[in-house]
């Protein structure tokens, strides 16, 4: 009995599952769309020599700069932008546009208003103060 129970048949392929009929056909169908896109890869995308030259002298380009201390490249920036909202200067002389404090700002366009925009004196007679 236990050489009975270790014997293994041996395998073979199951005619009813797939006849050589379709394996062929299937084959030959996995070869033809392997053409057919290795044709139409060639077609959309020629390689001829003109295109795959590089111009002579090849060109060279500088080294990208890193920064050596990002952190204290943003300190320096940030500390620059607060100088310059906090101090007085010229954006334009000719024009004589200049840059005022945001805290200076603030209080004349509370003091005064902003050109143009409505006051309690002058909105429209259905809107709330």
């Amino acid at each position: 009995m236990p050489e009975e129970m270790m014997s293994v048949p041996t395998a073979r392929r199951e005619p009813k599952d797939a006849t050589m009929l379709f394996i062929g056909l299937a084959f030959l169908t996995g070869v033809s769309v392997l053409a057919t896109v290795g044709l139409v890869c060639w077609w959309v995308f020629p390689r001829t020599p003109h295109t795959e030259l590089l111009p002579y002298p090849v060109p060279t380009y500088p080294q990208p700069q890193l920064q050596a201390s990002p952190h204290e490249d943003m300190v320096r920036f940030y500390r620059q932008e607060l100088d310059r909202l906090n101090s007085f200067g010229w954006i334009d002389k000719s024009k004589g546009l200049v840059h005022i404090p945001v805290d200076q700002a603030m209080r004349e366009v509370a003091a005064q208003g902003l050109q143009g925009w409505p006051t309690r004196g002058n909105a429209a007679a259905g809107d709330k103060p």
